[in-house]
């Protein structure tokens, strides 16, 4: 027989229905997706808890829910059916939805009984995030990456990312099927190519985005749903295919199956997933995938499919999406509890069984259960208030979204009031340490404890158990309203404090990154005290001056080096008093610290424009959060560092010396960082840092007197010079 890999066949019609847990509907249930499905998430599942990385597991997942929907539509479009898009989308929401708001629920208290009162809230928002999928959103804001730290570190609803994007392929995809429908009615183009017009566009587009934001922005482009478009494309397009194509040589097919299953096996252990997915490097799992796909069923003895359809794997399908929904909690969880960031094999073989266990409780005692209940919810519940015979008269949709209500009403407000209490508890925290270090010097000096002849009185130090939001300095971006800004583009990151109406009052432009910004716990009360108004210009990420050569830039790198320079325009035009700004970045290492390019330049703009120019030298740096080092360490030495490894000569001195004559002042705080020659995470009773590099707004605000004495003594006037 001549070899003809891809001679066309029409695919065997099988009534048999899928199960419940493929939550797609599928006419002719293939046993072998279902194994794979199982595969894909038990790689999912090993690689997380004894490998430490990403496999790659959940791409061939979201592929393997597009070919299975997409089934279903392509064949009703070839039928001239109708699509029932409100009906899909109901039925879609009452067989996810009860399953995960149980996993939520038993997740969000489980975060509340082990991990540090620090990330309550943080944890609060992921729970309510991950109950109206928008988790992955979340997480690409935070521009969090998968494996960056231990797992100890991570939130145990991160892995809601891709059933979030799920959940929103699910409400879009049925509309491109709408449109294709349309193009076939209307167009009168054949339903194929108008499913392969419509989804090889959303291919083509998607594939090119995710390709440059992968570049530009990783950890974003990783959660993103616009990256994941193609992904899901590349099933429709599969499944199109398969609709009319199947290789039909045996011997090729059982070559493909295996070449698949070996690259999805080699995809984590080969590839940096979590730093070069979704780009095209994606595409390794996603082929892998379809090559098992199109090999299909073949009964052969030597093919995979023989082990994707084998009872284990597809009894462990049918569970699928419990197990992924809860080994990732359990794994995150289990090593916050133990303080150990990786966990042992014995113990990631105890993990794996124990949420294999779990997966089947939640299945047998909460999917299937829930599952029959909405089909009968509407029913039951007319037939219990006993309404007359009209009222019985529903559409198919109706109880699924009366079902969905009543879930989301035992759900929601558990979820939305813990996020309530949490946040509201963070801001008690911050708003009883402010009040401490401005009523208790004695105390709770802070920098202030280095004042001559001194004394400590002992306590415990605060703010303990904040979370880093409520430790950086609270901000309200937006000036059109109290400032009118010559820029607009830079209203986003500007805001404006008026401490004085008068026309001859100074103003103060505080202009940089977070370090700057945090600056203005202390900089927010030396304007008060001047009576001066404050216009802030910061932007994370972005020190000013920015100047760096192109070629080491990425994109948001070059936005900042536009910012900037709006931001230079912005000032010369106001003609402020004074600008504040930071004069050097350091990092981990004495050998680090530097200075922009720009920073002489700058200085020379202002100060020939008659504004002073007050800069401050930036604080030390370190490898782990320092936080919670001083937290728990039982002696504040115990996170300390020596100064010489932190602090060399500053770079940023000679420039300031050549313009100091004309209203530029450095102020180099290191002594008070790193006094008796030790940089630590304590000091005068008051926590410094909220993570490796930020000072928390509770101690920037106990350099208030530091910072205003040392400007007044290099020649600093409040009131201004030049420029009135």
């Amino acid at each position: 027989m001549a070899f003809k890999p891809f001679k066309g066949i029409r695919l065997p019609k099988n009534n048999t229905n899928p199960p419940y847990e493929s939550f797609l509907e599928s006419r002719g249930f293939r046993p072998e997706i279902q194994g794979l499905r199982a595969f894909a998430v038990l790689l999912v599942v090993i690689y997380h808890v004894w490998v430490g990385k990403v496999s790659g597991g959940v791409d061939v997942f979201l592929f393997i829910s597009a070919f299975l929907l997409s089934l279903s539509f392509m064949r009703k479009i070839n039928e001239g059916k109708p699509l029932k898009l409100l009906n899909y989308w109901t039925h879609v929401s009452t067989r996810l939805l009860p399953a995960a708001s149980v996993v939520i629920l038993l997740t969000l208290a489980g975060s509340f009984l082990v991990l540090s009162p620090t990330i309550w809230s943080a944890r609060a928002v992921d729970a309510q995030a991950s109950l109206f999928y928008w988790q992955n959103w979340n997480l690409a804001n935070n521009a969090v990456n998968y494996f960056a730290s231990d797992t100890g570190g991570k939130s145990p609803f991160l892995h809601f990312w891709s059933l979030s994007i799920q959940g929103q392929i699910f409400l879009l995809w049925p509309v491109l099927f709408a449109i294709t429908a349309l193009l076939v009615k209307k167009v009168r183009i054949k339903p194929i190519p108008a499913a392969v017009l419509v989804f090889g566009l959303v291919f083509c587009a998607s594939f090119a985005f995710s390709v440059w934001e992968t570049k530009n922005y990783a950890a974003y482009a990783y959660f993103d749903t616009r990256t994941r478009f193609w992904e899901f494309a590349v099933g429709t397009l599969l499944a199109i295919m398969t609709l009319k194509w199947k290789p039909s040589h045996v011997g090729t097919r059982v070559v493909m199956g295996w070449i698949g299953t070996i690259g999805l096996i080699t995809c984590g252990a080969v590839l940096p997933v979590e730093k070069a997915f979704p780009g095209f490097l994606a595409l390794w799992p996603i082929l892998s995938g379809a090559l098992v796909i199109i090999a299909g069923r073949t009964d052969h003895k030597f093919a995979i499919d023989r082990l994707l359809t084998s009872k284990p794997l597809l009894n462990l399908g049918n569970i699928s999406y419990a197990l992924y929904m809860v080994h990732w909690p359990m794994l995150v969880l289990y090593s916050a509890a133990v303080g150990k960031p990786r966990v042992s094999f014995l113990e990631g073989t105890v993990l794996i069984a124990a949420s294999i266990g779990l997966a089947w409780l939640l299945n047998r005692f909460v999917e299937k259960p829930l599952r029959s209940a909405s089909d009968n919810f509407l029913p039951a519940l007319v037939s219990k208030l006993k309404f007359k015979r009209p009222v019985t008269s529903y559409a198919a949709w109706a109880g699924n979204i009366a079902f969905v209500a009543v879930i989301l009403t035992l759900v929601a407000p558990p979820v939305l009031g813990a996020r309530v209490w949490s946040e509201d508890r963070d801001a008690k925290v911050i708003n009883n340490a402010m009040a401490r270090v401005q009523n208790d010097v004695d105390t709770y000096p802070g920098a202030r404890a280095l004042s001559p002849n001194k004394e400590l009185v002992e306590a415990d130090p605060i703010p303990k158990n904040a979370t880093p939001l409520s430790m950086y300095v609270p901000m309200k971006f937006g000036c059109v309203k109290s400032y009118a800004l010559k820029n607009s583009t830079l209203d986003s990151f500007c805001s404006y404090v008026q401490n004085s109406t008068s026309e001859d009052a100074p103003l103060t432009v505080v202009v940089g990154s977070s370090h700057v910004r945090q600056k203005m716990a202390a900089i927010n009360e030396i304007s008060k005290r001047s009576g001066a108004n404050q216009l802030n210009l910061t932007a994370p990420g972005c020190t000013y001056p920015f100047a760096t050569p192109e070629g080491y830039l990425n994109d948001y790198k070059k936005y900042c080096i536009s910012l900037n320079k709006e931001a230079t325009d912005e000032i010369l035009a106001a003609k402020p008093t004074t600008v504040v700004m930071m004069s050097t970045k350091t990092g981990t290492t004495a050998a680090e610290e530097n200075i922009n390019p720009l920073l002489d330049e700058t200085l020379r703009k202002f100060t020939d424009a008659g504004i002073q120019v007050i800069g401050i030298r930036d604080n030390p740096r370190f490898a782990s959060d320092m936080y919670h080092c001083a937290m728990n360490a039982q002696n504040p030495d115990d996170c300390a560092e020596p100064i010489e490894t932190k602090y060399g000569d500053d770079p940023a001195a000679p420039i300031f010396a050549k313009y100091a004559d004309r209203g530029a002042y450095l102020i180099d705080l290191k002594d008070v960082y790193c006094p008796d020659g030790k940089c630590s995470g304590i000091q005068g009773n008051v926590y410094m840092y909220l993570d490796t590099n930020h000072l928390t707004n509770v101690y920037e605000a106990t350099l208030t007197d530091t910072i205003y004495e040392r400007a007044l003594a290099a020649g600093w006037n409040p009131k201004g010079t030049a420029n009135k």
